[in-house]
């Protein structure tokens, strides 16, 4: 095996401009050269700080278009509430598009009065008193209005007109009372519970 390799060796013949090249070749080249694929830590903050700046810039771009659109006479856009007030049950009908009707006879002396309407479709009315609130909300709907889910341990249906009537509470006296007629559900909440005979007076005094 010797004998070959030295065959070889022999046979191999290199000239001086091969030599002089090959000599070139390692003292241009770099040892210490990061391979490509290798990235930096430090080149990945540049890379992020590039691309917060890159959003910094659209998000400025959008402003400016907006202001600029703005001064250019384009109407802005309108954000429409979801709860207003008014001044009467009058200018609450007017505003959801429907005569919401009001109690005429709550068991305590009402001090304050808030007409309001949440997403222009339901009607509220607040009747506020020193011992006891009691609020009447109206929705051309037939799903539950009131919006409360207690459970309650004493419920009795109550025939009213031609409309049966929930009166939901605990202990033989009632919170609430809810009922549909007409198209429309209603329902009359008391912050303290009252008699059966009080929420019924309350729930014939609507008109």
């Amino acid at each position: 095996m010797k004998n070959r390799y030295d065959k070889i060796m022999e046979n191999i013949e290199v000239t001086p401009e091969m030599r002089d090249r090959i000599l070139n070749n390692i003292n241009t080249l770099d040892l210490e050269k990061t391979p490509n694929k290798v990235i930096p830590f430090h080149n990945y903050k540049k890379y992020l700080s590039i691309a917060a700046c890159f959003v910094i810039l659209l998000a400025s771009s959008f402003f400016l278009h907006n202001l600029i659109s703005s001064r250019n006479g384009a109407p802005p856009q309108q954000v429409v509430p979801v709860i207003v007030e008014y001044s009467s049950a009058k200018e609450l009908s007017k505003a959801i598009g429907f005569t919401v009707k009001e109690i005429q006879s709550v068991p305590f002396t009402v001090e304050t009065i808030k007409y309001t309407a949440y997403w222009k479709k339901l009607g509220q009315i607040q009747y506020a008193g020193q011992d006891n609130t009691a609020v009447l909300r109206m929705e051309p709907t037939d799903e539950d209005v009131s919006g409360d889910y207690t459970e309650y341990t004493s419920i009795k249906s109550i025939k009213i007109k031609d409309d049966n009537v929930t009166f939901k509470g605990n202990d033989g006296k009632y919170m609430l009372a809810v009922w549909k007629t007409a198209g429309y559900s209603y329902s009359i909440q008391f912050t303290n519970a009252i008699s059966e005979k009080e929420m019924l007076t309350t729930v014939q005094s609507v008109k």
